[in-house]
């Protein structure tokens, strides 16, 4: 089943990422199908005329790489099929039968263990974050400190393999690259934990001090290794904040996929829009055909039948035209984007559309769980609420190509800055009472962005909805409803 998350990723972006499943050879079965409904209040006035397709897709940024492989953190290094077993077989490899095919694969596992790493740290900070008993939260971060400290410990420990490589250049280059990364992965993700432990609890002033002594730890370690990412006062260090984004994006390039997006359907669009040019040919032909029996060839009403008969024709051409349009937009989406392994041939594709939904178009489940998610009286019907749809279908089929494979990302970024345009400004007056009367004060203007994302794989149909709080400013936070208990979770 697919596997989705929302965040917001900067003040004017909110980012929705999905993990589709590798599956068997069924069609059937290895369709997935993803739809966001979006809620808009009508005071944003955003409609079809103002916001066309093209600006929705200009407001939307998808990347589609390979879905890191999961492993929990104490497994990383353990046993046979483990990625550091992984790792340790293609340095072997590449000192005893060294060539190109070789030093790739060696690169590859190299690259694909610090994803992992960083998947099993960014995992086990959200469990620990999760855990609300303050005893077993103090047990879980001895255990997360201790193996990140292994799993460190082991890594650095290849050094003396990689200088056994005949082409040393290369494979030492790419192990200094992957542990500079690795360094900064676990300062990241501890820094994350840090800030936002309970201050008031013993044990996590305890926890607080050891996280922080591994932070200095790893700076320190950079340093005496002179990688440049350490960071230094009185410095704009913008080379950290470089050098860093360059690491992750060589780290990554593993899971990079190859795309090819084309307009879909473009032949049957033609068809249709000559199907609307027939129709409109044959009135007017009708039309001349009749003017010729009953007034002749050569006569003044002839001819104003004629400029008559091609004047209704242009506006039947065009409003079939707009009528089997809609019909083509239900059958078929926007835009295909075939989706290719680095030098290897195509394993699945990507359909994606977009187009404003009428209240009474929506599916049954969609009305239901839009009422319940309302929090006043006053429905959003009466208000002239405007629905966005945007849909996307995956197919997604390795059949051996692509060796450890469990799937594809998706990831969604949604810049809202044209809802953001005619908002009202971010803070209006108010009065509040006090014991001596009343004092003015400042609230903030806020306004709701509802969104629904539903999920398919042919067997089993999933919902979440979500609510985007933003101010002209931008996005002030995403809150996660739950719809059962009808509680508003907030999401950092």
């Amino acid at each position: 089943m697919v596997r989705s998350y929302i965040k917001k990723h900067d003040q004017m972006s909110f980012e929705a990422k999905l993990e589709f499943p590798a599956t068997g050879n069924s069609r059937k079965q290895n369709d997935t199908n993803f739809d966001i409904y979006v809620f808009l209040p009508s005071g944003l006035d955003i409609n079809k005329q103002n916001y066309t397709n093209r600006d929705f897709y200009n407001s939307l940024k998808t990347n589609i790489r390979l879905t890191t492989p999961f492993y929990p953190l104490d497994e990383i290094i353990i046993g046979d099929e483990s990625p550091y077993k992984r790792l340790i077989d293609s340095i072997e490899s590449s000192a005893s039968s060294p060539s190109p095919e070789i030093y790739a694969e060696y690169e590859t596992q190299i690259k694909r263990f610090c994803s992992i790493f960083g998947v099993a740290l960014r995992y086990e900070v959200n469990r620990i974050l999760r855990t609300r008993n303050a005893e077993e939260r103090d047990k879980r971060i001895k255990k997360f400190t201790k193996n990140i400290n292994r799993i460190r410990k082991q890594y650095k420990g290849l050094k003396k393999g990689i200088g056994e490589i005949p082409a040393k250049d290369l494979p030492v280059s790419v192990f200094q690259f992957a542990d500079e990364y690795q360094s900064l992965l676990v300062e990241k993700h501890i820094l994350t934990l840090v800030s936002r432990l309970d201050s008031k609890e013993t044990e996590d002033i305890r926890n607080r001090n050891l996280l922080d002594k591994m932070v200095l730890d790893e700076m320190v370690y950079r340093t005496e290794m002179g990688y440049p990412s350490v960071a230094k006062p009185n410095r704009s260090n913008e080379d950290v904040l470089h050098r860093s984004g360059r690491l992750k994006k060589f780290i990554e390039s593993n899971l990079f996929l190859n795309t090819d997006t084309k307009k879909e359907g473009i032949l049957v669009e033609q068809v249709l829009f000559s199907i609307a040019a027939g129709i409109a040919m044959v009135f007017a032909t009708g039309v001349a055909f009749a003017s010729q029996m009953i007034y002749g060839n050569l006569s003044l009403p002839f001819f104003i039948a004629l400029v008559i008969s091609y004047m209704f024709k242009d506006r039947i051409k065009e409003l079939v035209r707009i009528y089997l349009d809609k019909k083509h937009q239900k059958l078929f989406y926007d835009y295909k984007t075939n989706i290719y392994p680095q030098n290897k041939k195509n394993i699945g594709f990507l359909k994606e559309s977009f187009h404003f939904e009428q209240h009474e178009h929506l599916p049954p489940e969609i009305i239901d769980l839009r009422n319940s998610m309302r929090s006043t009286e006053i429905t959003e019907e009466s208000l002239g609420e405007t629905i966005i749809h945007y849909r996307t279908k995956v197919k997604v089929d390795t059949k051996g190509s692509i060796k450890d494979f469990h799937g594809i990302t998706q990831i969604l970024r949604l810049n809202i800055l044209d809802f953001t345009r005619k908002m009202d400004d971010p803070e209006k007056e108010v009065f509040i009472r006090t014991k001596k009367g009343f004092k003015r004060a400042f609230a903030d203007r806020v306004y709701h962005i509802n969104m629904i994302l539903t999920y398919s794989d042919g067997k089993d149909f999933e919902v979440k909805p979500f609510k985007l709080i933003a101010n002209r400013k931008g996005i002030k936070r995403i809150e996660k409803i739950d719809i059962n208990k009808r509680v508003e979770k907030k999401i950092e």
